[in-house]
């Protein structure tokens, strides 16, 4: 792995890797590190670098396709695994940022245990019908 790369070289690798055409991302691509250093089950850097690296992410408005890796993966483990820890961070955020709110409509719920999912459903609001986020459900 590449322990001494900063944290914006691992941001700007992880946005443009998943910018990547289809099938040309993957494990021979020479920034594939940046994706697999967001592996969870690898556990190569810490919870509280990973919260950084996740509000970093999205500081720097991606396109959608980038947002949607970040939330289905580095955002949903580290809710499935560590939600107890962040759960005040999540809402704090959600209500401040709408694009962090935006961002948990991607997560999934995982191994992430009932209560708190339903906090974090809660936090992210009605789920938008459009990618624009413009028109919600009805409730």
């Amino acid at each position: 792995m590449h322990p001494q790369i900063s944290l914006d070289t691992w941001i700007d690798a992880f946005i443009e890797i998943n910018l990547a055409p289809d099938g040309s991302c993957g494990p021979d691509h020479p920034l594939w590190w940046a994706n697999e250093r967001t592996l969870f089950p690898l556990k190569t850097v810490g919870f509280e670098t990973m919260w950084q690296f996740v509000i970093g992410v999205l500081a720097r408005k991606p396109p959608r396709p980038v947002l949607g890796v970040l939330a289905a993966g580095p955002l949903e483990d580290m809710i499935a695994h560590f939600g107890d820890y962040f759960i005040e961070r999540i809402e704090d955020s959600a209500r401040r940022d709408p694009e962090f709110r935006d961002l948990l409509h991607g997560v999934w719920k995982n191994r992430t245990p009932d209560a708190l999912w339903e906090r974090v459903k809660a936090a992210r609001g009605r789920e938008p019908l459009c990618a624009d986020g413009l028109d919600y459900q009805p409730e």
